[in-house]
């Protein structure tokens, strides 16, 4: 962590309608707050992880970005503060939720119907809303950060900026999914994937010689063998008495792929009405790596697009840009920050 940032460290109580389960967040501010910005807007930067990833993965992110921050010189706005959240069955997370977690395999969705459709992704929605209303917000608009699959869900940030959204219409879902193999080939091979190691340090070597691991900047992976692994034994392994696993258990990971595409469905549905109330920028990496071009076209040229305030693709990554580039995404996100025109959120 960089000396010029303060981190604090934060655990709510989630939602009692989603098992009470326990929030986990890490406050980031500047030591040393810009001066001479009393006027404009003042930014509180929520960031949220993909699927199988952990909340610190952001911090590089985030620290380049305030560092952006520092060498500017009128900019209309300032970033006060960023917030880094635990999906709930990750990272710190998943460890104050363990017992809750341990009797609910199949994730932490919990799959409540209506129209026909499941509704998992409104559950992180949930946990959001729980901090909103918690008070803990410093700045006087919320900036929403989301890679991946935490975009899903209906919010009500002032901006969302997403990066990599994993988002597809349903006609593209159902040519790629046609055989139904893709979400059967990522379950299979999230339940049968190594998940335990020796120590950290043997954790490291094998990850960083693996995909999608071995393109990640060294100090993306540290953080990942740091935060995204724990000690045994554990509720899972209860026998396993030395060593380290994952904290999003391969059962907690591949519950995320059972679902089909109703997540992103709900996602893309509600991304026309939500990009008419608040500007909604998009970030991708140049390699379409995860899914696929034809999708990610299909997408961008659907009528629930229509409205997105901008589209910035970074160079030579693919979808785990966070892990991948966080100094060209930290640009990225200062420009998005820096050129929007101040916006009320009319949610």
């Amino acid at each position: 962590m960089s000396t010029s940032l303060e981190a604090t460290n934060f655990s709510l109580l989630g939602p009692l309608e989603d098992s009470a389960l326990t929030l986990s967040l890490t406050r980031l501010r500047p030591r040393n707050p810009p001066r001479g910005q009393t006027s404009g807007e003042r930014f509180s930067l929520l960031f949220t992880h993909g699927t199988s990833f952990h909340k610190e993965t952001w911090i590089p992110s985030v620290e380049n970005l305030f560092e952006l921050q520092a060498q500017s010189v009128g900019t209309a706005a300032t970033v006060v503060e960023a917030w880094l959240m635990d999906v709930q069955n990750h990272g710190r997370a998943a460890v104050l939720n363990e017992n809750k977690l341990l009797t609910n395999l199949e994730g932490i969705n919990t799959l409540t119907r209506k129209s026909g459709s499941y509704l998992a992704a409104y559950e992180l929605a949930r946990a959001i809303e729980v901090v909103f209303k918690s008070g803990l917000f410093a700045g006087t608009s919320v900036v929403g950060v989301a890679h991946s699959a935490s975009a899903f869900g209906k919010l009500r940030h002032s901006r969302m900026i997403i990066v990599e959204p994993t988002m597809m219409t349903r006609e593209v879902f159902t040519k790629i999914n046609k055989n139904g193999r893709v979400w059967e080939m990522l379950y299979e091979m999230t339940k049968t994937r190594k998940d335990i190691w020796s120590s950290r340090k043997a954790a490291r070597e094998w990850l960083s010689t693996r995909s999608p691991w071995d393109t990640w900047t060294p100090r993306c992976l540290d953080l990942f063998v740091e935060y995204a692994l724990r000690d045994l034994p554990t509720s899972t392994y209860p026998d396993r008495k030395e060593g380290v696993t994952l904290c999003c258990t391969r059962e907690q990971e591949a519950a995320t792929y059972t679902y089909g595409g109703d997540d992103g469905f709900a996602a893309i549905d509600n991304l026309a009405e939500h990009s008419k109330l608040i500007p909604v920028h998009l970030i991708y990496g140049e390699n379409a790596n995860l899914v696929p071009g034809i999708a990610r076209k299909a997408f961008l040229k659907s009528k629930q697009a229509r409205d997105i305030a901008s589209i910035t693709t970074i160079p030579d990554v693919g979808h785990m840009v966070v892990e991948e580039d966080p100094t060209n995404l930290a640009v990225a996100v200062w420009n998005i920050l820096r050129s929007d025109v101040p916006h009320r959120s009319r949610l």
